[in-house]
């Protein structure tokens, strides 16, 4: 057999197109990163009471709370107690409830729910998450259409427990309306621990007890 030559076609990009396409690869990545704002507040424990005198438990004494804005949006609570084991809230249908106020537009309070029908809140969207006594449970809340006479739009979102922090996350679609909501700089967000005895669905919380609160932050910029 007479001797051949045989060629191997190429199957590795050139070193060049691999470096290339890093370099997209990195600066995509960079781009999705600086894309995410977070803001966090710090905290101090041992400052939560329902009244004057009366301390409300570790698991509502709130030590950190971040917002964190990118395609969806990110709230987390840190808190001083654990949340593996919580009693059951007292009242008839009570709940416990870590809260999340968003304030997009600093020259609107809509009306109504989850407070009584003629109150008003600076609050245009609320995202928080709630303990029966049973399960927890994550809501966001959109009460613009209450500012047209409408009513508050309440949808359900994930929320995960673990250890003394919990984390919610409004999906891609409801984050959507947020950022598109916002009216910078006078654009604020809060976080707040409630005891709600008297929880109704449609109707929220009858009488609700503070117990812990970050006043209202700067938007994550």
């Amino acid at each position: 057999m007479k001797n051949q030559n045989i060629q191997f076609n190429r199957t590795t990009p050139p070193l060049r197109t691999v470096g290339s396409l890093l370099c997209v690869l990195l600066v995509s990545l960079a781009a999705l990163t600086a894309r995410a704002q977070t803001a966090t507040v710090i905290d101090p424990q041992g400052d939560a009471y329902y009244t004057p005198g009366l301390e409300a438990p570790a698991f509502l004494d709130i030590l950190a709370a971040s917002f964190t804005i990118s395609d969806t949006l990110t709230l987390t609570v840190d808190v001083a107690g654990s949340l593996d084991a919580l009693p059951n809230p007292p009242g008839s249908g009570g709940v416990f409830d870590w809260h999340f106020g968003l304030n997009t537009d600093n020259s609107t309070d809509p009306r109504g729910f989850p407070l009584p029908p003629r109150q008003t809140a600076g609050a245009e969207f609320e995202v928080e998450a709630f303990w029966d006594g049973t399960a927890f449970s994550g809501r966001f809340v959109d009460r613009r259409p209450a500012l047209t006479g409408g009513s508050a739009l309440l949808y359900s979102i994930p929320v995960s427990v673990s250890g003394s922090r919990i984390t919610l996350t409004v999906p891609a679609a409801l984050a959507a309306k947020v950022r598109a909501a916002v009216v910078l700089p006078a654009a604020t967000w809060n976080c707040s621990t409630v005891l709600g005895q008297t929880f109704l669905l449609g109707r929220g919380t009858d009488d609700a007890h503070l117990a812990d609160t970050i006043g209202r932050q700067p938007w994550p910029q």
